[in-house]
């Protein structure tokens, strides 16, 4: 088989980044994309010893005509995607009523029909390549649990990622193509998610109309930072995928709370009973 190939969107920092590095140490050659330029020249030289190859591309998953000319390209030039990484995503918070329309879009463009670009764009030509390949679609153990108050936009956005990938897995499944289907579900990783606004004009930064919105935020943020590392994650992430499993859980240690949102459900119990 020629060097396998791999797409991962969001790749300047956090998650997609260490994908990014782990991949290429691996030997295969990654298109690591994002809007990121400067930061997409600094991937570009961690990864500069190989043995892999990285190529930058500036993509804005919002655009269905970025992700769909990201394909053409990545076809024309390479023939065949193992791996495609949707991994681009934001985190809105704050109270689901006060967020504003904008922030709402936002967070929808970037997390869910970033992904749904991506699925339109890169699914058609990937059956047709005669080789093995992947969709790795990142949603979070927030796309699991629900009733978070002040992440409803995140766990909103990232419920429609589990349920989207899990239809797509089985659809898939229908083709004779030896292409499937993942979610990826991160618990913490050491990212700037929690400062998503970042990528937003001065005017456009998140506020809150309350302190325990703040405080809520601040201690996301400072929980993050004290998780795994994104290289630390990423192998992780990899030998799940070679274990050929749908649900990438690098972090399993969130199952027993998982099991009693599930019982809750079963049993029909009140949100924090």
């Amino acid at each position: 088989m020629s060097k396998q190939i791999a797409v991962i969107t969001g790749a300047a920092n956090g998650i997609g980044a260490g994908l990014s590095r782990y991949a290429v140490a691996q030997g295969m050659t990654v298109i690591a994309c994002d809007i990121n330029k400067a930061q997409l020249e600094e991937l570009q030289n961690q990864t500069a010893s190989g043995p892999g190859t990285l190529d930058t591309q500036i993509v804005d998953v919002r655009k269905a005509d970025s992700l769909e000319a990201l394909a053409k390209n990545v076809f024309e030039k390479y023939s065949q995607v193992n791996f495609l990484f949707n991994n681009a995503g934001v985190l809105v918070d704050g109270k689901s009523w006060t967020r504003s329309e904008k922030e709402w879009q936002w967070s929808l463009d970037v997390n869910i029909m970033g992904i749904v670009h991506g699925i339109r764009s890169f699914v058609p030509r990937m059956l047709e390549q005669n080789q093995p390949g992947r969709i790795i679609n990142t949603a979070s153990i927030g796309g699991l649990f629900a009733g978070t108050a002040y992440l409803g936009p995140y766990q909103a956005t990232k419920h429609a990622v589990a349920a989207l990938t899990e239809t797509l897995y089985e659809e898939l499944k229908l083709e004779s193509a030896d292409i499937t289907a993942s979610v990826l579900c991160p618990g913490g990783v050491a990212t700037d998610i929690w400062n998503s606004d970042r990528l937003l004009e001065p005017a456009e930064k998140f506020s809150y109309d309350s302190d325990s919105e703040k405080e809520f935020h601040d201690f996301g943020a400072e929980m993050v930072d004290q998780a795994l590392t994104p290289d630390e994650f990423a192998p992780k992430v990899f030998q799940a995928i070679e274990e050929n499993k749908f649900w990438l859980f690098p972090q399993p240690e969130f199952k027993p709370m998982f099991q009693m949102r599930a019982d809750s459900i079963l049993n029909e119990t009140n949100p924090g009973d």
